[in-house]
Parts: C-alpha cells; structure tokens; sequence
C-alpha cells in the first residue's frame, strides 16, 4: 500500500514538473520578447536593480486582482535586459494559473528545481525570481525564506492580499522585504495607455489641454484597470463588476472562510457604491437587518477589513491621536478606483462629485511616503466642518498637506464652505499646504490663517508629488 501510494505521489509530482516545464519554456519563447509591444510603463518605482546574492532582500508588490502586478513584474524584467541581464537567468511563474494546482509546500521549491533545470548556469549567475500571486501557495514565506538563505537570487513576489503578505513577510523574512502597493493606473498613466502623455510644454498648448480635460472626465469614468482601457461602457461596466465579484469570491470568502457568500457581496457593493460618503457600521448592520439578515457588528467590521486587505475598499478614518478612537470618530470607503465606484452605482444616479473625491484619495494614496494608518484621513473640526484630506501624523498631532475635493467653487456658497474648512485647520496645523481639487478652476486665495490654492483637477494630477 505504501509503495502504491508513494507511485501516485511521483506520478502528480512528475505531471507537475511537466506543467512547469511547459509553463517556463513558454514564458521564454513567447512571452518574455514580446513584453515591450504590450507594455504601458508604471511609475510605481521598485528602486535600485539587486544584485542576486545568498541573503538578498525580497520585494513585494501588492495590489487588486487585476491591477497591472503582472505587467509591473514584465516592466522590471525590460530593465533587467536593458542592463544586460541574461533572458535565462529570469523564471516567471504564475501560481494563479489554475494548471499548477493543487499546491502544497514544495510548490515552489519545485517549480525553481524546474527551472535550473532548464538553465543550469543560472544557479551560479545568479537567478532572478518572478512569482506571482504567491499567497495562493501555502507556506509561501517559509520557503522563501529558505531560498533567500541558500540560493543566489532577487526575488520579486506579489500578491492580492496586504494582511496576509505583510504577515507573512513580517514572520518569515524579518526585515528582508520592501513591500510596494500597486493601485490601478494614475491619471498621468491612463493618458500614456493613450498616447496622450502630455510633457511640460504641451500643457502650454491649448488644444493639448482642451483634450487631457476631456481626457479626465473619462478618466472618472472609465477608471484605470488596464485591461478594460479598450472597452465600450457597457462591457467595460460588465469587466468592472467581475473584477469585484471575483475578488470578493477569491479574496475574502474564500480566503476568510466567510460563510454568508451572498452577503458578502452584498456588503461589498454597499460599499463601492458608497465611495468618498461617511460610513456607519450600526447603519450597514440595520440595512441587512431590515432585508433579513446581518452577522451583526462585529463580523461586519471583520468583513470590512477582509475588503481592504483585498485591495477592493479602503478605509479612512477620522484624525485622530488615538487608534483606539478611529473607529469611534468616524469613518469614509474608498473603491479601489473611480471606475470600479461608476461601475457599480445605479445608471440613474450622478457620481461626479464622489468619482472625484475617490480619484483624489487614489492619488494621494500613490504619492505617500508611509503606510502608517491615518497618514490620509479625514478631518472633522470642532465648528462640524470638515476637511476631506490630511496628511500627516495623528501621533504628534502633525499635518503637512491638506485637500479638499469639491467638483465646482463657482458657487459663492460652495467656495465659501470650502475655504472656511480649511482656514479652520490652517488655524489648528498653519505649516500645513492647502489646497482645493476642483474640476476647471484656478486661483490662490490669501486668508489671515494661510494661502489656499485652487488647482483644476486635471493639472493637479498631473503633477510632481512634491508639488501638490
């Protein structure tokens, strides 16, 4: 009986070998020359090109389903051959393709044996290692911390799940990880996907600007995932919802082991549709009560969490000194891109203004230095105003930059609401920049508590994030 058993186990491991096999032979051959045609550059920069060495340092990218990681491995793997690293002495390997399944904790051990297999000379070049999704193999940061320890690699990683990487990297590599979150694409890359990237002095040229504006307002639409770029609204809004009921089936039931799959998604488009508006947990838990079924608080807030981990919704909170006190002073969604949030609202309904905040908070999201929680928050004054973003450090009471976002202040009443938001916390945090994201319109205001710009929204995103 054993002996048999042990005849079955070789045969799935030599099946798997073969699948591997195929998989980087044909990464090589077809794949890799051919990247550059499909490539829209990133500008998610993943530093200084290592070295491979034993005990090098792995990094991490993490992101949505669908996000462009892939790509980002691809944009890396250019730079490697530009600086004239070997094509052989790169292994790429997927571990969401469904033809590596089912996986177990020699997985990728495997996978690397495969491949020096394929390319001997690697092992003492030195190997560059691409695996994505590599949270779907269990055990993943054990065995990477093995090869990092023995073997004469760089190791590039990503993956849908910040909570269970970070974990993961925080156990197992003990300070031998950068981690990097990779969002949809930015204003300034959809523009590029488009060949519409506009240099410093085309912005001076008025037909050149009269189409990035039109260019935005799509922008706020269509969103950036870059594979529905292409697509017609209707099976463009079709992808949109897939991409979110997919992540929801993989990423947090799965995942999480929730057992209420349909409300899951259920909570999940309540909360998309709720992009850029203050969010009550006791209002989402009466709202399931009401249609017949809640998990009650708590599990709600556990479930809110899963979406973020997931890269599908993220959370902002109140700023405040106390972590312990987030939850109590408030709390806003963010989707995870402008078009996700459209694609999912009703079609009788008018988003401008909740697209642009969520594109706002999406960029200031990019252009973060820290990953603290709170280093974007909203701010709520003691007058009951409120700022829609600060940036800075709740823990020493400290902000360097405050937005908001406001669709038009041609209105006499919206400006003045605006401003008199952001005079009020100049007057609490007066080294802070402020600044007004509106649609079309420009202008610096001067008040006794600082100067306030207005900047049009398509010019802001286009800027240098020092600048803004």
């Amino acid at each position: 009986m054993p002996h048999f058993y042990n005849t079955i186990q070789e045969g799935r491991s030599m099946a798997t070998n073969s699948t591997i096999r195929l998989l980087l032979e044909d990464f090589h051959r077809s794949v890799l020359p051919t990247i550059a045609r499909e490539l829209v550059p990133r500008d998610l920069s993943l530093g200084s090109i290592p070295r491979p060495k034993i005990g090098s340092t792995a990094k991490v990218i993490v992101g949505m389903r669908r996000s462009g990681k892939t790509f980002r491995l691809y944009q890396e793997m250019l730079r490697l051959l530009d600086n004239g690293v070997a094509p052989e002495n790169i292994c790429y390997l997927n571990f969401d393709d469904d033809r590596l399944r089912p996986y177990n904790d020699a997985s990728i051990s495997q996978a690397i044996e495969v491949f020096y297999e394929l390319h001997p000379q690697s092992r003492s070049d030195g190997a560059y290692l691409f695996f994505d999704e590599i949270q779907e193999v269990p055990n993943w940061g054990i065995v990477a911390r093995r090869i990092l320890d023995t073997e004469k690699v760089a190791l590039y990683v990503t993956g849908s799940s910040s909570k269970l990487l970070s974990e993961d990297v925080t156990t197992e590599f003990r300070g031998r990880s950068v981690a990097y979150e990779l969002l949809p694409y930015s204003f300034r890359e959809f523009l590029r996907a488009r060949d519409l990237e506009p240099s410093e002095r085309d912005l001076y040229d008025k037909e050149c600007v009269s189409a990035v504006k039109n260019a935005f307002g799509r922008y706020l639409k269509c969103g950036g995932f870059p594979a529905v770029q292409d697509m017609d609204d209707p099976e463009r809004i079709q992808a949109l919802q897939g991409y979110a009921q997919l992540t929801v089936a993989r990423d947090i039931v799965e995942r999480n082991g929730f057992s209420n799959a349909a409300y899951a998604r259920n909570l999940a488009r309540a909360a998309i549709t709720s992009s850029a508006r203050d969010v009550s947990i006791s209002r989402l838990d009466n709202k399931g009560r009401s249609s017949g079924y809640s998990p009650g608080r708590a599990k709600i807030v556990e479930m809110l969490d899963a979406f973020e981990d997931a890269h599908l919704v993220y959370q902002a909170y109140d700023f405040s000194y106390s972590a312990q006190k987030v939850r109590l002073g408030g709390m806003k969604l963010y989707a995870a891109d402008p078009g996700l949030y459209w694609a999912s609202i009703p079609a009788a309904d008018e988003g401008h203004t909740f697209s642009l905040e969520t594109a706002v908070y999406l960029e200031l999201r990019r252009r973060r230095t820290a990953g603290r929680l709170g280093d974007i928050a909203m701010l709520k004054l003691a007058s009951g105003r409120e700022v829609d973003f600060v940036e800075g450090d709740a823990s020493i009471e400290s902000a360097t930059r405050l937005v908001q976002a406001s669709w038009s202040t041609e209105s006499e009443k919206t400006r003045e609401r605006e401003i008199r938001a952001l005079r009020e916390a100049l007057e609490r945090f007066p080294s802070a920049q402020a600044t007004i994201v509106a649609v079309d319109e420009e202008d610096n205001v001067e008040t006794p508590e600082g100067g306030i710009a207005i900047v049009p929204a398509w010019k802001w995103f286009l800027e240098a994030p020092g600048n803004n």
